[in-house]
């Protein structure tokens, strides 16, 4: 339908029905000749025979006064489809639906089987009036969503492009190729004949197919998980709450076949534990259980992959020797022949005795975390046992090679033994050394210039000199004498503040005072040279401050008069009285300088 129809049209089409009638609208707001009609709401709609539509309350459409009746010639279209939707013109609605688009099958999976293969078909606008062909042959539908259907190939298909037919017309979709059905399976026996839940069992025959995904074993109506398979041979595990039958195989593409014996559920094999649960290559444990047969021969046991040796054997106990070449750690798996076979719950932990090669550092304080390389430390720190001497060492940190350990207070010197889950001891290839920690007690001198040797007292120093790091404001100090309660170290280039002393593996300590480093000044020149009482003089050098209160300078016994001051020159005035003499400058808590040359104290100005 079209905006605008008029009710003349629509009753010569049947939508509207002929003759009197009387229903109620929902009109929504619309825009009818450039007016807005007004919010959602109920009217009567009354159509007579004269095909004359009346509204009670009537809407403002045009210009007809409210109630009075008027031939609509173009009522708005959704006040048309209003009338439509309600009950009372429900059953005129069937040639007024919309019209579902053609299907659309975009592709399908597999593209190629035998009969029996199940496609699927992904695409939209699929409908249950629709069907599937692939030729001359229907497929039967297995299943219907929205967007994808899934249809069974039949006996007697051929090669073509699927097609799906409507009853507006056929859907060619993409080509699927039949090929040749796979030859039936044949079971000729399995082995063993009899076991209990978990019994691995080998089903033998032909015709199984390769993939794990297209074996479908049953035992009874019990179904079975197939672990392996390869052309002539299944293997499958018994599952829980299986009774005793036939076992059955269904190869997707090939067909089902029922072996002739039946497999018997019996108590069958069972590893109820094992001890102990850890150990080295050659190891002795015994597996209990039940099940078990008194003949060594007839029992076969297994640590993952590979074969362990019984030595004992009873109905309810094994002794076996876990094998000697790199096993692994894993379940034990014991199959009795004829009767079944059962893993163990829990795995068998294979652990070496621990190695230890190196260890570093060989000296510390309490406190020093000492690291050891070696091999098999395992990764539980709950498994390791750490001392030294008859002190419990602290473990860090811990890896399969390497195992960081923290010397507590009180440890004495010693070796130091590792054991792992109750293996070893392994011995660290040297003694571990314990020292003092590092105190400093004194200092001597308390200041000085870059250069001044400073003995420093304490304990816990090293008598090795490179052992010992001494540091002033950052600056390392030259240590020129060590013993285990004394240091003598050389002053470096640094501010003042206090000295810290660091001993590799014994930790630091720092004095209680600052150092205070002087700074000597230097004088390099001086003018005039000559000059009366009076005479402003530059003294030229180094190390002066900036200061003038904290500066004095004289000549001979006279103080002269200091002007101005910085780090490089300083501007005094000769005093009265003053004699010939060297220029002395002190600068306090650094100490003094003199020129190498007098400064000459003449009667009067130079003329």
């Amino acid at each position: 339908m079209r905006s605008g129809a008029s009710v003349s049209q629509l009753l010569q089409r049947r939508v509207v029905p002929r003759g009197a009638r009387t229903t109620r609208l929902s009109v929504m707001p619309h825009a009818y000749r450039g007016r807005a009609l007004p919010a959602s709401r109920d009217l009567t709609a009354n159509i007579d025979a004269a095909r004359r539509v009346t509204f009670d309350p009537s809407p403002a459409f045009g210009d007809a006064p409210p109630g009075k009746s008027r031939a609509m010639t173009r009522l708005p279209l959704l006040l048309v489809l209003g009338a439509l939707l309600s009950p009372l013109f429900a059953p005129t609605l069937a040639g007024a639906q919309v019209r579902r688009p053609m299907p659309v099958v975009q592709r399908i999976e597999p593209t190629s089987g035998p009969p029996g293969t199940l496609i699927s078909l992904i695409g939209r606008y699929f409908g249950a009036e629709q069907t599937i062909w692939l030729g001359d042959a229907q497929l039967e539908v297995q299943s219907r969503l929205p967007n994808r259907w899934t249809a069974t190939v039949p006996e007697g298909a051929r090669s073509g492009n699927l097609e799906i037919r409507t009853p507006r017309g056929n859907v060619r979709g993409p080509r699927f190729r039949v090929t040749q059905a796979a030859p039936a399976p044949v079971i000729s026996g399995f082995e063993p004949e009899t076991g209990a839940a978990g019994t691995e069992v080998v089903i033998e025959g032909e015709h199984f197919s390769p993939r794990l995904a297209e074996n479908q074993v049953r035992l009874g109506d019990r179904p079975v998980v197939v672990r392996s398979a390869n052309p002539n041979a299944l293997r499958v595990i018994i599952p829980s709450g299986a009774a005793s039958g036939a076992f059955s195989v269904h190869v997707d593409g090939a067909g089902s076949v029922t072996s002739e014996a039946s497999f018997t559920i019996g108590t069958g094999t069972s590893v109820s534990g094992f001890e102990p649960a850890l150990g080295p290559p050659r190891t002795r444990v015994t597996l209990t259980g039940t099940g078990f047969h008194r003949s060594r021969a007839r029992n076969r046991v297994y640590l993952g992959e590979q074969r362990a040796r019984v030595l004992r054997a009873s109905e309810t106990e094994l002794v076996v020797e876990v094998p000697r070449r790199d096993p692994q750690s894993g379940r034990w798996l014991v199959d009795v022949r004829g009767a079944g076979r059962a893993y163990s719950e829990r795995e068998f932990q294979v652990r070496y005795e621990p190695v230890v090669r190196e260890m570093s550092p060989s000296f510390g304080a309490p406190g020093t975390r000492v690291t050891l390389i070696g091999d098999h430390f395992g990764s539980d720190v709950r498994q390791i046992t750490a001392t030294l001497g008859e002190t419990n060492l602290v473990v860090r940190d811990l890896s399969a090679q390497r195992l960081v350990v923290e010397v507590p207070q009180g440890a004495t010197d010693g070796r130091i033994a590792i054991t792992v889950a109750g293996l070893g001891p392994a011995r660290a290839p040297e003694d571990f050394d314990v020292v003092q920690p590092v105190s400093v007690t004194a200092f001597s001198p308390r200041s000085g210039g870059a250069g001044t040797e400073v003995t420093i007292t304490g304990r816990g120093f090293s008598a090795e000199a490179e052992r010992n790091t001494v540091t002033l404001s950052g600056q390392r100090a030259e240590v020129v004498r060590a013993s285990a309660e004394e240091l003598v170290v050389r002053v470096p280039e640094a501010a003042s503040g206090a000295l810290v002393v660091a001993v590799a593996n014994a930790g630091e300590d720092r004095t209680q005072q600052p150092f205070v480093v002087t700074r000597v000044p230097v004088i390099t020149s001086f003018s005039p040279a000559q000059g009366p009482a009076g005479t402003a003089v530059t003294i030229e050098g180094r190390n002066f401050g900036t200061r003038t209160g904290l500066v004095r300078v004289q000549i001979g016994d006279r103080n002269a008069q200091v002007v101005s001051a910085s780090g490089t020159a300083l501007r005094v005035v000769i005093p009265s009285q003053a004699a010939t003499g060297r220029l002395r400058v002190t600068v306090r808590l650094q100490g003094s300088a003199e020129s190498d040359q007098d400064f000459t104290v003449t009667d009067s100005a130079p003329q």
